[in-house]
Formats: structure tokens, C-alpha cells, sequence
């Protein structure tokens, strides 16, 4: 690949040194490509399956310092991204047929257009204060408690209703038997009646 012509326009397309690439921009720009350019509508005749990412980070990938070529970093991913696309749209072409030069250059293109070697994946620091940070975690709490006052609430409008039913179901099993029992037996035959219903 190195001297095959057919790559200047990968070359082209791409800064002659490209910046470091952590891992988290190494994912990000892996599965944005895939869901750009891995679409079936996008493939050859064969392709019956979109190409997705596997999740996967190769080490080659990430990079700490400054690269160049295809070897490691940013020209690394596009390579490899490229290759299990073009694998997936042609499954009967060699892994350097004519249409993966322009496919890698395609993809190569749209890293630089879309900012990510200029930072553009990379996470946003938070701006925020300690105190600032503190007021946001009290409010999720006390947006906690929230919810669970109101879970107890209806725990406890359960527990009136059911002790209402049970003194009912108590006052007629007193009126069906004409017959005076004791509490305690009543709430025993209350409970089987209840463990009885459907």
C-alpha cells in the first residue's frame, strides 16, 4: 500500500501528521464511521447486512503521541474501519480491490470534515465549581427522597385499604354465623378468606 498509487487520495486527504488518539476517540470514531458509511443501501449487491461495530478498541489504534501513515493512530482506525466495510459490502473482493482505495479516502475525508483530529470526540470537561457540583448532587438526592416519600405513600394508602376489607370481610363472617367469635379467631378466618381469593 505504500506505494500503490491508488492510495495517494488516502494520503491526500489526510494531514501528513496526525494528532495523538486516545480511547475514547478511537470508539467514538469507529462507530460514527460504521453507522455513516456501513449502511446496506451503500454496498454491493451482496451486501444483505449492515456493518456494524463490534465495540472492540485495538490497541494500534490508540496513540499518545504525534503518528504518520497507516501503521498506527488515525490512519490506523480508517484503515482498519475501512477494511471491515468494504469486507462487508464486497465479501467476494480481494481486501485491495479498486473500490477500497476510495472508500478509505471517502472515510479519511470525513474524519477531517467532522473535526475529530482536532478534538471534536473528545469528552467535555466539566466547567463547573466543587460547590456547583455539590448543589447538583444534593438536588439529585433530595429528588431521591422525593420519589421514595411518595413510594411509602402509596404503601401506606395500600396497607389502609387492605385493613379496611379485612374488617369488613370480619363483620360479615360475624353476620353469616350469627355466632359471636373472638378476634383473634376472626382475623384468622378473614386471612384464610383473603389467601383464598383470587
Amino acid at each position: 500500500m505504500h506505494n500503490d498509487l491508488r492510495y495517494d487520495r488516502v494520503r491526500a486527504a489526510l494531514p501528513a501528521t496526525l494528532p495523538p488518539i486516545s480511547r475514547v476517540e478511537a470508539e467514538r470514531a469507529a462507530r460514527r464511521i460504521f453507522r455513516h458509511f456501513g449502511s446496506v443501501t451503500l454496498g454491493g449487491p451482496h451486501m444483505t447486512h449492515p456493518a456494524k461495530f463490534n465495540g472492540r478498541v485495538r490497541r494500534c489504534w490508540i496513540s499518545k503521541n504525534p503518528t504518520g501513515g497507516h501503521l498506527k493512530g488515525w490512519g490506523r482506525l480508517i484503515h482498519d474501519v475501512s477494511h471491515s466495510i468494504f469486507r462487508r459490502r464486497h465479501p467476494n473482493f480481494r481486501p485491495h480491490a479498486g473500490g477500497h482505495a476510495t472508500l478509505e479516502a471517502q472515510i479519511a475525508a470525513h474524519v477531517v470534515s467532522q473535526g475529530w483530529l482536532e478534538g471534536a470526540l473528545l469528552p467535555k470537561k466539566s466547567t463547573l465549581t466543587s460547590d456547583q457540583k455539590r448543589e447538583a448532587r444534593l438536588g439529585e438526592i433530595e429528588a431521591a427522597i422525593k420519589r421514595w416519600q411518595t413510594k411509602q405513600k402509596r404503601v401506606a394508602n395500600a396497607l389502609r385499604k387492605l385493613e379496611r376489607r379485612r374488617r369488613a370481610t370480619l363483620r360479615a363472617l360475624n353476620l353469616a354465623t350469627g355466632a359471636s367469635i373472638s378476634p383473634s379467631r376472626a382475623r384468622e378466618v378473614a386471612h384464610d378468606a383473603d389467601a383464598s381469593a383470587p
